[in-house]
Parts: C-alpha cells; structure tokens; sequence
C-alpha cells in the first residue's frame, strides 16, 4: 500500500533548506555582488522576517508528521531550533546560536524523514485481506483469529465490531501480547477504524514471532460499507 504522507514528505526538508538559503544565501549573494563592486542593501527586518518565517514552516511541517509517525523527537528538536533563531533574528544576535538553530532543524528534518519511512517500511511490510475474503473465511472451520485495536469505546461504538473478535487496543498491545502467545500457530487478522492501526499492530506481532498475520484492508470502515455482518453483543478476549 502506498502511504499518502509520501506526497508531504518533502515539506519540512524543503522549508528547512529555504530557511537556511534566507539566511545563508543572501549573505553569500550580496558578498559576491559586493566583489563584483555592486553594492545592494536590504530590508532587515524583511530579511530576519523570511528566515523566521520559513523556519516557522518547517516546525509546522514536522509537527505535522507526528500525527503520521508518532516520533515527538523531532518535533522537539525543531522546535529548540525555531526558539534559537528567533532569539538571534529578535533578541539578541549570536553566530554561534544561529548555527545551532538551523543545525537543530536540520537535524529535525532527517530524524523526521527517518520516521516516515521506518513507518512506510512498517505499512508496506503488511499482509493485507479484503473484507469479504475474511467474512469468507470466517465462515470457514479453520477461521482467522479476529483481533480488533480500536480502542474499548470504538470497539462497542456506531461501526460495531466482528464475530468473535478479541480486543485488544494497539496502545495495550505490549502488555498484552501474552494473551495472544497460544495462537502463534493460528492466522491473525487485526482489524481497527481503517486500516493504520492495525498495520502497526502486525509489525509488533511479527517483530514477537508472529507469522501469519493480516490487517484488513479498509477496516472497520469498509466492512460496514460493504454491509457485511457484525456481531451485535459486547465480545471479550477469552
């Protein structure tokens, strides 16, 4: 599966390098104009406004990845970056403070970068099942081993939720992986809302040992629009 963040992923590096190019570029072109013997002057205050800006679009831009990859590391990091800059553009000017603000943001936008395609790797790694291939072998003796990662609330709420299906919410998961030790030997197929969660789900499961694990394309989202059954009752892990 293809991960739609793939077509931002560019954002925070291309904000970054604009801050850096603002800050760094203009120096470095009115330099050489100078040499040329041509001499231009800027608005400073327009200048220190660029740069602040564009770094102020790159924070934007990695704390939005968050929501993707949930890594809060870089995040913080330009965020220490952003402050840094805005201290040298506003307060009080220090060449070494500017390096280390733009260094921090740099360094935001490769650890971010890292994080989204640790995450792709997870989704695309994933061994997916159609919603009426798993209704279908559900019906089957040998069925899948339904385990739902919603949270308890969503897993009683308006979407409702598979016959049989344990839950067992993603952010419990760790804790909880014993419960599933017994069916190493059974086929898996983790459902959640969409399909996000449970991608996450199986790269844990697998890393644990786990081999035949699946993740419903669509989720819970897809099964409801293909009307497909759902179990009415509150069903537990047993």
């Amino acid at each position: 599966m293809r991960d739609a963040s793939n077509k931002t992923a560019w954002l925070p590096g291309a904000a970054t390098v604009l801050a850096i190019f603002s800050c760094y570029g203009t120096t470095l072109l009115l330099g050489l104009l100078s040499l040329l013997g041509i001499s231009l002057a800027i608005d400073e205050r327009a200048w220190a406004g660029a740069i602040s800006i564009f770094s102020l679009l790159a924070v934007i831009a990695v704390a939005a990845s968050y929501f993707r990859h949930r890594v809060v590391g870089p995040v913080i990091c330009a965020a220490i970056g952003l402050t840094l800059i805005l201290w040298v553009m506003y307060g009080s000017y220090s060449n070494v403070l500017e390096l280390l603000g733009f260094a921090f943001l740099v360094v935001a936008t490769l650890w971010d970068w890292r994080a989204r395609a640790s995450r792709r790797a997870a989704v695309d790694d994933v061994s997916w099942i159609e919603a009426v291939d798993l209704a279908d072998r559900l019906q089957r003796d040998a069925a899948p081993i339904v385990v739902d990662v919603r949270a308890v609330d969503e897993f009683r709420g308006e979407l409702g939720h598979l016959r049989e299906a344990r839950n067992i919410p993603l952010a419990e998961l760790p804790d909880r992986i014993a419960e599933l030790t017994r069916f190493k030997g059974h086929e898996l197929a983790l459902v959640c809302r969409t399909q996000m969660r449970s991608a996450k789900a199986a790269a844990a499961l697998t890393s644990a040992g786990f081999r035949k694990v699946s993740v419903l394309r669509g989720g819970m989202v897809e099964w409801n629009r293909r009307g497909l059954p759902l179990d009415g009752g509150d069903t537990t892990p047993s």
